[in-house]
């Protein structure tokens, strides 16, 4: 393996190291360090002066409902309300919301007949929140207590428009995917989203936890009815040139995926959806768009380190194949080794400048995580991507039912003319 690698042309170890995804959070996490040393972080809580609605849209989203409600009680910068949207649940999710009204813990349930989707039941939340900001969250999130205190704190800026917190993942030792989802959490969202904070490069407010300003969230015409609606309505509001930052002190959990079959159904829908919103309705691979500096950045974030690195992979492999013959998994398998060694100290660096400390199993699930980022699921995104520039696939989601996206499209073609 040493001979093999002492003889590749140093270009195809580069390339190695850029399709199987690795440089992306070692320069993220080299400049945090950095910053940090010439510049400590400082935790700004807002205090007072400013209301929080909080939707929670839950479509069966009874087991983790309580929880979260307990920690939305327990934030040092209590909420205004706190709305619960059943959104057409066939479980106990709207009698446990009835019964958490009368307790006191909620304030307003509204309840869907029949499930309408995340976006529309957001939407419907909105129109009856009175606080300044509002805060939709899933129903399995839960929040350490400064929380909503240090995402209020970054609409101090009057062009702040949204804000997004830092996620990890509750049942991380649930399986070996939630595992190596707790790690790519810390190096996707912690790191990489605190490094394009830095460069007010941030591209999509994740769902399980966003706060928008709601006079702008409702002017703006509130979440798309398609899917990837959190990553749309993000764009959305960069194109308006208002700024959305990324609080990495104010710390959120929640439940993902926790087997292989549900979790690459998620990610195919996450990406076949980015990539339609950016290519297709935000036009990013355009060259010469009259545009800020910082959405400069993060179109190039994606296609850089996401679209191009995804669409060559299968090339790179066929390549490596008529260079090495034989050899070529003797070659894959020194390159995967020096990858780990680049993954391990990248995992320990973020877990240092995090504060998250992994169990002896997130030690172990960081020996394949090289394999499960740079492999399995870059051909996860690969599939995902053809099927998408191919098939149009993401038109037959039906995350938002089709019967409410055809509705609210139209109704919103109608307001605009």
């Amino acid at each position: 393996m040493l001979l093999l690698l002492s003889q590749a042309d140093w270009v195809l170890l580069a390339l190695a190291v850029f399709v199987l995804d690795i440089p992306r959070y070692s320069i993220s996490l080299i400049s945090l360090v950095l910053l940090r040393w010439l510049r400590p972080p400082v935790a700004i809580e807002a205090t007072g002066g400013v209301t929080i609605s909080v939707i929670l849209p839950a479509f069966n989203g009874g087991p983790g409902l309580l929880d979260s409600l307990a920690s939305l009680h327990g934030q040092t910068l209590k909420p205004l309300e706190i709305i619960v949207v059943d959104d057409g649940s066939t479980d106990g999710t709207r009698a446990l919301a009835g019964e958490a009204k009368a307790a006191g813990l909620v304030d307003v349930v509204i309840s869907h007949g029949t499930r309408c989707g995340r976006s529309p039941a957001v939407n419907v939340g909105a129109r009856y929140a009175r606080g300044d900001l509002i805060l939709a969250m899933d129903p399995d999130t839960v929040f350490a207590p400064t929380t909503l205190a240090r995402l209020a704190a970054a609409f101090r800026d009057p062009w702040v428009a949204a804000a997004c917190c830092n996620l990890g993942v509750s049942n991380e030792n649930a399986s070996l995917s939630t595992a190596l989802q707790a790690i790519e959490y810390l190096m996707s969202i912690s790191a990489g989203k605190s490094f394009l904070n830095l460069i007010n490069a941030i591209s999509c407010c994740s769902g399980a936890c966003s706060m928008y300003r709601r006079d702008i969230f409702l002017k703006r015409g509130g979440l798309d009815p398609g899917p990837g609606e959190d990553l749309e309505m993000t764009l959305r509001l960069r194109r308006y040139g208002y700024r959305v930052r990324f609080v990495p002190e104010a710390w959120g959990e929640t439940a993902v995926p926790d087997n292989p079959v549900s979790l690459v159904r998620q990610r195919q829908r996450w990406d076949r959806d980015s990539l339609r919103i950016r290519l297709i309705e935000y036009r990013e691979m355009e060259i010469f768009k009259p545009e800020r500096l910082a959405d400069t950045l993060q179109r190039l974030d994606f296609i850089v380190f996401d679209l191009v690195p995804t669409l060559s992979f299968p090339f790179y492999l066929v390549y490596c194949t008529l260079l090495f013959g034989s050899q070529t998994l003797l070659f894959l398998t020194a390159v995967y080794l020096f990858l780990i060694g680049i993954a391990l100290f990248n995992i320990a660096l973020a877990s240092l400048l995090f504060g998250r400390s992994l169990t002896l199993f997130g030690l172990s699930a960081a020996l394949v995580f090289p394999l499960y980022q740079g492999i399995i699921m870059k051909v996860v995104r690969f599939v995902a991507f053809s099927s998408e520039i191919l098939f149009s696939v993401s038109r037959a989601d039906d995350y938002v039912p089709p019967r409410v996206r055809r509705a609210l499209t139209a109704q919103r073609i109608q307001g605009v003319s």
